[in-house]
């Protein structure tokens, strides 16, 4: 038996990184046993010298390992895992430890491999790794570390390889580069932006502490990583939640950072517990220290941190502030580059009800989610007011009552005797008044909580179904794709490329089964999503909302292409780019537009006029006679019948190699004429036109026309063409 108490000690006390840390839980765990402390002090010294052994073996010349067979090793630095060369120990945790590594095939990077530690290979610590794993493998934030591998050695221990972040732990950066309280809270708010995408994924990280926050510099700005999702927890699909759920009454986590139902060890732990973390992150980024101090958990047993984190009130940062020695203030006031005096003002106020609201013991009261306490922080960089406003005059008087219950207790029999029944009646009213409109509010505030993580959860599953979508896309497998993801709303498609891409696909791939309307419902989704993802003056953007919008159009439900139509416009306003504006002008006129967007697309005209006048330009005739027919099709949307006319003859002559676009200005002419009275010979061209679009109709449907063009080009054709026949007397009369 203890044998293994000695394991079970000398396991745990390998997992401590500091020398500190690790001699303090050594003589809190032996405080009645010398003899076995100095036991596992010897055994932890024979362990560090063998890993100082192994850090040490010298590189074989090249000669001699051309002589040895190849093989993969997990035994330090030097060795090989895979594709990867351990170079240098980066550090441990309680189950894993990360080297610096560098990958040689099949590109040549530094990276950081994570492998678990030796004796730690236990079915729950083997669980707990995979869950690291899988937790940092749904991300794709740019504020949160990458993972790029994973495998297991030879020996059969895990490993999962992540992308290496050069940097200091946040406060360590902001204090040696001196940053001031407007710079520290810019870069606290793209750390809630990582914890917010985490959420959404449906993962709540457990353990966010200065030490799992690297910031770089780079280029001129500042780059936080959010690290080790050790103890993640997975509220929605992707990580198995049986795996990730902490054994009840277990201490999991940085007590200092630890939120009081985090401490009680419940399985209800939710996304406000990191909020709780990212309040004491931001006390410390502000004053130097979290709310409870380390040093308030020196020889600390689990069940005094839980009555520390659950029983006793921390205080206004800006008045732990006031109680400091005027030494420390200075050099706390040094690191933000503050004068002494001016930096308890700064912090009281708005900082001080900001941390407070996002540490509050009772999670209802919390921030509903990162993003809302990041909002809270811009309004206060903003001079706007915050929505953290100081607690009501019942909670404080309920706090003031906890912590004086004896005092309050004498006080009430005293009162009861001078005031008698009627003052105690009247009281009594005014309290239960009081505990009404507060119990109201409580549930309104978790009726809201509620609804936000069920949006948080349908967002994270949307996200998940249009991933496993690119898969099948990427595979050639278009028919499993679209069972994914058909019916998808178009609140819930996420705003990135990859999810772009994977509805375009599934647009044309719907398109060449013929059918219609279930390609104009992806389109739709495009049309949404890249109007979101990517705001550069993009031809390629462009491109594709125009066949977007045709086909919207063309197969849509009633009033998606005029909705469509005004985020394109929104979208390419101001663009400068020629190639743009043609198709900008070209896909939202193909049916009678509201004056205001005219107005809105004045500036494209514009460029396309510069385009075809410029002084030292190189005439490309095909281009020339498509932004010849836009302009065209642009006055006479402007009632600018003349000048329609004209635009559209210098595009026929022009360029004479595409039929679509031939066929378009010929409409515009038969609308031209139709407007001004000339009824025989819009309806001779009209019907010429009619021919060529049901010789087109009749041929099987093809991306590509023959000249080459895209199909939407005859779609924009059959559009206008049905626009321009309603205009004649005879439709009025059908």
């Amino acid at each position: 038996m203890a044998r293994e108490i000695d394991k079970l000690l000398f396991t745990a006390a390998s997992g401590f990184g500091g020398a500190d840390e690790r001699r303090a839980f050594l003589e809190f765990a032996c405080r009645d046993d010398p003899a076995m402390l100095r036991r596992l002090e010897e055994l932890l010294e024979i362990q560090r010298d063998a890993d100082e052994f192994f850090e040490i073996q010298p590189e074989m010349p090249p000669a001699a390992a051309a002589e040895q067979p190849p093989e993969e090793d997990d035994g330090g630095v030097g060795a090989r895992i895979g594709p990867y060369r351990l170079i240098d120990r980066l550090g441990a945790g309680g189950c894993g430890v990360v080297y610096l590594a560098e990958q040689q095939s099949p590109v040549k990077r530094k990276v950081a491999l994570k492998i678990i530690r030796l004796g730690m290979d236990t079915e729950n610590v083997i669980a707990r790794f995979a869950i690291e794993r899988e937790a940092l493998a749904l991300m794709d934030h740019p504020n949160i570390a990458r993972v790029l591998d994973a495998g297991s050695t030879a020996a059969g221990r895990p490993y999962f390889v992540m992308e290496l972040v050069n940097g200091e732990k946040i406060t360590d950066f902001c204090d040696h580069h001196r940053l001031d309280l407007r710079r520290r809270l810019e870069l606290f708010i793209l750390v809630c932006g990582a914890i917010q995408h985490a959420h959404q994924k449906g993962v709540i990280h457990r353990d966010i502490k200065p030490s799992n926050v690297l910031v770089r510099g780079i280029e001129g700005r500042l780059e936080p990583k959010v690290i080790d999702f050790g103890i993640a927890k997975a509220t929605a699909g992707g990580i198995a939640a049986a795996a990730t759920a902490t054994q009840t009454g277990q201490l999991v986590g940085t007590p200092a950072y630890m939120s009081p139902e985090q401490a009680e060890g419940g399985t209800d732990i939710d996304t406000r517990s990191d909020i709780y973390s990212l309040g004491c992150l931001l006390c410390e980024l502000i004053t130097g220290s979290p709310p409870f101090g380390y040093e308030r958990f020196t020889d600390c047993t689990p069940e005094g941190v839980r009555h520390l984190l659950r029983d006793v009130e921390t205080g206004m940062p800006s008045s732990r502030l006031r109680a400091i020695p005027q030494d420390r203030i200075r050099e706390i006031a040094a690191c933000r580059g503050a004068d002494p005096q001016a930096l308890v003002p700064q912090v009281a106020g708005d900082l001080d009800w900001i941390v407070m609201k996002a540490i509050e013991k009772d999670r209802q009261l919390r921030y509903e989610t990162a993003e809302g306490l990041a909002a809270d922080v811009r309004r206060h960089l903003s001079e706007q007011p915050v929505l953290a406003r100081p607690p009501s005059r019942v909670y404080l008087f309920r706090k003031l009552v906890r912590r004086n219950r004896v005092v309050f207790a004498a006080g009430g029999v005293a009162l009861f005797g001078l005031l008698g029944g009627f003052g105690v009646s009247t009281w009594l009213f005014f309290k239960e008044r009081d505990a009404r409109e507060e119990q109201a509010r409580l549930r309104d505030v978790a009726e809201r909580a509620r609804a936000n993580e069920v949006v948080l959860r349908e967002l994270a599953e949307a996200a998940d179904l249009v991933a496993q979508a690119a898969v099948h896309i990427k595979y050639n497998e278009p028919e499993q794709a679209d069972a994914l993801v058909s019916g998808l709303p178009v609140e819930h498609a996420p705003r990135t490329l990859e999810a772009a891409s994977t509805f375009k696909a599934l647009a044309d791939w719907n398109l060449l089964q013929h059918r219609w309307q279930q390609a104009a419902t992806y389109f739709h989704l495009l049309i949404h999503v890249l109007t979101s993802v990517d705001m550069s003056d993009s031809r390629s953007v462009s491109y594709e909302l125009m066949t977007a919008l045709t086909a919207v159009r063309q197969w849509g439900a009633p009033g998606q292409y005029e909705s469509d139509r005004s985020l394109a416009i929104r979208r390419f306003a101001k663009s400068a780019d020629s190639n743009v504006a043609e198709q900008v002008i070209k896909a939202t006129l193909m049916v009678p537009v509201s004056r205001d967007e005219l107005g809105m697309l004045l500036p494209l005209s514009g460029v396309l006029e510069r385009a075809l006048t410029g002084v030292g330009r190189k005439p490309d005739p095909h281009m020339e006679a498509w932004r010849q027919f836009s302009l065209a099709l642009f006055a006479f949307r402007r009632e600018h019948y003349d000048a329609a006319s004209a635009l559209a003859s210098q595009s026929l002559a022009t360029a004479k190699n595409s039929q679509p676009r031939a066929a378009s200005n010929r409409i515009v002419l038969a609308m031209a004429d139709i407007k001004q009275g000339r009824l025989t010979d819009a309806r001779k061209t009209l019907a010429e036109v009619r021919k060529s679009v049901e010789k087109w109709e009749s041929a099987p449907f093809s991306l590509r026309a023959e000249d080459g063009g895209l199909w939407s080009n005859w779609g924009i054709v059959r559009i206008l063409l049905k626009d321009a026949e309603s205009m004649l007397p005879e439709a009025g009369q059908k």
